[in-house]
């Protein structure tokens, strides 16, 4: 019988295409990388939101990451409340590729914050940058077009007035594939509406 999900495992198996698996616990982690480390798989852990815990293990193995997301609380209520904050840098530091992400389909707009909190709490500004631009890139294997300003490179760019981790910060510019973005929008003008209002 044809399987249309089996038949999609055939990238993966050939190892054409990563398998990303989602674990979030230690044990659960330790599991995955007790199941793959036999077998010839490129694999991405997605979630990790104990990684902290087994970044050694993760780094041995050479296995990259999309951890997130940082803006969250404890997995395990017996945990400090920055455990969520300081995970993405602890498992960086250990020497995983670390790449952010939010989980969140209509807030990707809090993605700075949530790596501005990773820098705050052990990942530095630099790494937490990285893990939001080149290291995905270079995670999806898409590194080649995109993740950093180089000569060649699909020029999607934007442009800010501060820090682009600080939630004060406006994008001033944005670029896609070269094109200017208009950053006019229904939001935008419902605050220049609201903001110079007379009473």
């Amino acid at each position: 019988d044809y399987n249309p999900q089996l038949e999609a495992m055939i990238p993966v198996l050939k190892g054409e295409m990563p398998l990303m698996i989602e674990v979030n616990k230690k044990n659960d982690i330790l599991s995955a990388i007790e199941w793959i480390k036999d077998k010839n798989l490129k694999v991405i852990f997605t979630g990790v939101a104990e990684g902290y815990k087994v970044a050694d293990s993760l780094a041995r193995y050479k296995i990259p990451v999309i951890t997130g997301p940082v803006l969250a609380n404890p997995s395990r209520t017996s945990d400090r409340y920055d455990t969520a904050y300081a995970n993405a840098g602890v498992m960086q530091k250990a020497g995983v590729k670390v790449a952010i992400r939010t989980r969140e389909t209509e807030n990707v707009r809090n993605l700075p914050y949530n790596a501005g909190f990773a820098a705050t709490y052990g990942m530095g500004w630099k790494e937490a940058f990285k893990a939001i631009t080149i290291n995905p890139a270079q995670i999806l294997g898409i590194d080649d077009d995109y993740g950093s300003i180089e000569r060649g490179k699909i020029a999607n760019l934007f442009v800010t007035d501060g820090d682009p981790f600080e939630t004060k910060t406006q994008v001033i510019h944005l670029f896609i594939k070269a094109w200017k973005i208009p950053l006019e929008s229904r939001h935008t003008l419902l605050n220049d509406e609201y903001l110079y209002r007379e009473p």
